[in-house]
């Protein structure tokens, strides 16, 4: 029998060695250092213990007794810190130092032992019992010592059984499990040897080897020090994420550290309540909300190779994102309806310049064409010269109004650049005779630099490029007191069927201030104003020129130096109609300005009118405008007027307002086109009206009209309206 307890040490020692080696190579780790000192202590522990089995006398065992408790005492603390470790319960470093310090003590009592009775009362020896051994009387301190051991394993076995409880996965039972063994298997052994029913053997010993079986278990099987696992652990509970894993049979077998603060009644097995809460929250896009926290739901299948083996929800955290979610929807919320505001408070603007445009152009038009009509008679040269200057400032006044329906438009992006074939060498020659008008008795000249290769007929806008070039000449003209104007016009290249034309107007003028460029296009804005007092303008000709020039795809620019001049330029790509070039432009012929004699070069008597207006002065003007086309003429106030009267008599042309009481222009040419009949069909009905605000045509066209005349009414346009509807048969030429 001695002998085979002396085996048994060895067995032990040897499990122990290798259980070293395989420790000592992982990578350092707290699990790792606290099981290497546990395994150096059983170590010393079992040759101690083997050197007293084999003591021939009292004194042998007793050294062999000293020596085994340099190890024995640290045993029960080493496998205490390292199972609190494994449970992930944190002891506070001063408690660690004082039971080390204890122990340290009780291995400091062990090595006096001779010569006090604290720890062991008597010393002695005996030939009774399996074998020879030394016999020892116990003290206060090795009781005392013995409690503490006691509570190390009442502790242990409490954490580790709650740990199985709560274990996610078998392998982690398995190893709570394995803890708690070594734990009973350990206090069973010191409570047998306790007994004295051993023969003098230490039972704990065999106790011991048993422990260190099941630890090489913990190390080998379960690989309690695979790094990676314990790492993948770690990172696992550490996510913000929660985790829960079930498997084929819809039983939770996973679930970590976050899932368990989400779901505190979660468990392992069964869990229907979670796991439909959980789907009832993907189905229906539901949040999570737990305190503060948000947590959105999610679910991946888990396959492989076309075998379901179950599902993995992940619960993601996404507080900061649902708030800012939150946030940014309110924001939409009131973005929207300061949009919705801004539209609205832009369709009352729209109406307002509409009306406003309609009401200045009402009186504009009894201005400008009862002036027209007085032009007509006889009157001393005094009398002509004041009434020109009345249809000047009337001129410029519509050209104002234009200017601000123009910026109006094009602000509201309602603006549109209609293209169309165009002779640019007349286009140019226009612009010259503007300039030169305005020009007048000033000591300026201005120079016109054409480039005779442009193509003459191009396709584009040549209304707003007349524009542009007349408003910056203009501004040109009214800052230039001596010097010159000069207006460049040339080819820069040509790309198929396109041409690039580079525009300029230069001119020697009092310049531009080098801080008053960054604000030289922003409207109702003049730069420099105490030298400009006095100089005409609204602001918005540059204003309404740059944004013209975008719209056409270029970019208006300027160069300038205070006191000698500027130069405003900007390059456009236009269509080409023919490859016929302008030539030398001085021999461009100068179209004739039109008179009133041009105008009236025919009659209508046998053709009637209805002219449909709710202002009495402007139905005495279009009457007295239209009195040298020798037209009949019927008169009504409003739209309901107009379909009586068109219902009892037969009409040649209509000439219908918008804005009416009782019922307006395009309503009334709704009603007429509604209709049965040929005629109701056919009636020639022309918008005459004061709205020029962009898209009312387009609103005429639909309602069923033919065509379009703004006032102030323009006679050019009149006649030529006149000659397209009225039919031909009724028309008589001049002689």
């Amino acid at each position: 029998m001695h002998t085979f307890f002396i085996v048994v040490q060895y067995i032990g020692i040897f499990i122990l060695i290798v259980e070293a080696i395989y420790v000592i190579g992982r990578s350092p780790s707290r699990h790792q250092q606290y099981f290497t000192f546990l395994i150096l202590a059983l170590c010393i522990n079992f040759v101690g213990y083997l050197m007293e089995l084999e003591a021939g006398n009292q004194k042998e065992a007793l050294q062999a007794v000293k020596f085994l408790y340099v190890g024995k005492p640290f045993i029960g603390l080493s496998i205490f810190l390292f199972v609190m470790q494994v449970c992930k319960v944190k002891i506070p470093k001063w408690t660690v130092k004082t039971l080390a310090g204890i122990h340290i003590g009780v291995m400091f009592l062990v090595l006096t032992c001779e010569n006090h009775t604290l720890f062991y009362t008597s010393i002695g020896w005996t030939e009774k019992g399996l074998f020879p051994h030394i016999v020892l009387g116990h003290g206060v301190v090795y009781n005392l010592h013995s409690a503490l051991l006691l509570a190390y394993a009442l502790i242990m076995v409490i954490v580790c059984s709650s740990r199985f409880l709560k274990a996610h996965t078998a392998a982690e039972r398995s190893q709570f499990q394995n803890l708690i063994i070594i734990n009973v298997v350990a206090v069973a052994g010191f409570a047998i040897y306790q007994s004295g029913i051993t023969g003098g053997y230490d039972i704990t010993l065999s106790a011991y080897l048993i422990d260190t079986i099941l630890l090489s278990v913990l190390i080998f099987k379960d690989k309690i020090f695979d790094t990676l696992s314990l790492a993948k652990d770690l990172a696992i509970d550490s996510l913000a994420e929660g985790l829960v894993v079930v498997d084929n049979d819809d039983k939770i077998i996973y679930f970590n550290q976050k899932a368990n603060q989400i779901y505190e009644k979660i468990a392992l097995e069964k869990s229907e309540e979670i796991l439909e809460n959980m789907d009832e929250c993907i189905l229906e896009k539901k949040h999570i909300i737990r305190d503060k926290s948000v947590y959105s739901v999610g679910s991946h299948m888990i396959n492989r190779e076309n075998v379901y083996y179950g599902k993995m929800y992940v619960l993601s955290d996404i507080t900061d994102n649902y708030h800012y979610t939150q946030s940014v929807k309110e924001q939409a919320e009131i973005m929207k309806e300061l949009k919705e505001q801004a539209e609205s408070a832009n369709q009352a603007k729209s109406a307002f310049v509409s009306n406003m445009s309609h009401e200045i152009r009402t009186p504009m038009n009894a201005i400008v064409g009862l002036t027209d009509v007085l032009l007509r008679k006889e009157m001393s040269p005094e009398e002509k010269k004041y009434l020109l200057n009345i249809k000047s400032s009337g001129k410029a006044l519509l050209s104002l109004i234009n200017d601000l329906l123009d910026f109006s438009k094009i602000e509201a992006g309602k603006f549109e650049i209609n293209k169309d074939v165009y002779d640019m060498a007349q286009m140019l020659r226009d612009i010259q005779v503007i300039g030169n008008t305005r020009i007048g008795d000033n000591d300026v000249d201005l120079i016109m630099d054409v480039d005779g290769e442009i193509p003459r007929l191009l396709y584009g806008d040549a209304l707003r490029i007349r524009q542009v070039i007349i408003n910056i000449m203009n501004n040109a003209i009214k800052f230039t007191e001596k010097g010159f104007v000069k207006v460049t016009v040339k080819q820069e290249k040509r790309e198929g069927r396109n041409v690039q034309l580079y525009m300029s107007v230069k001119d020697t003028g009092q310049g531009i201030k080098e801080q008053d460029l960054e604000r030289l296009f922003d409207a109702f804005t003049q730069v420099d104003l105490k030298k400009n007092k006095g100089k005409e303008g609204t602001g918005l000709g540059l204003a309404i020129s740059h944004q013209l020039v975008e719209l056409m795809g270029g970019e208006l620019q300027v160069s300038s130096e205070y006191g000698k001049g500027s130069e405003f330029y900007f390059t456009i790509w236009e269509g080409i109609e023919s490859e016929e070039g302008i030539g030398d432009f001085s021999e461009v012929k100068e179209q004739q300005e039109e008179t009133q004699e041009d105008v009236f070069t025919f009659t209508v008597p046998d053709a009637k009118a209805l002219l449909v207006d709710d202002n009495a002065i402007n139905q005495d003007v279009a009457m007295a405008l239209l009195e040298p086309f020798e037209i009949q003429i019927d008169v009504a106030s409003n739209g309901q007027e107009a379909l009586d009267k068109v219902l009892k008599d037969r009409y040649d042309l209509v000439f219908m307002d918008h804005f009416m009481p009782v019922m307006d222009g395009v309503e009334a040419a709704k009603r007429i086109r509604a209709m049965e009949g040929e005629y109701y069909q056919n009636l020639p009905i022309i918008a005459l009206t004061a709205d020029a605000v962009q898209g009312v045509k387009e609103e005429f066209l639909a309602a069923g009209m033919n065509d379009f005349v703004s006032k102030p009414i323009s006679m050019k346009e009149i006649a030529k309206v006149m000659r397209n509807w009225i039919p031909k048969e009724k028309i008589k030429e001049g002689e």
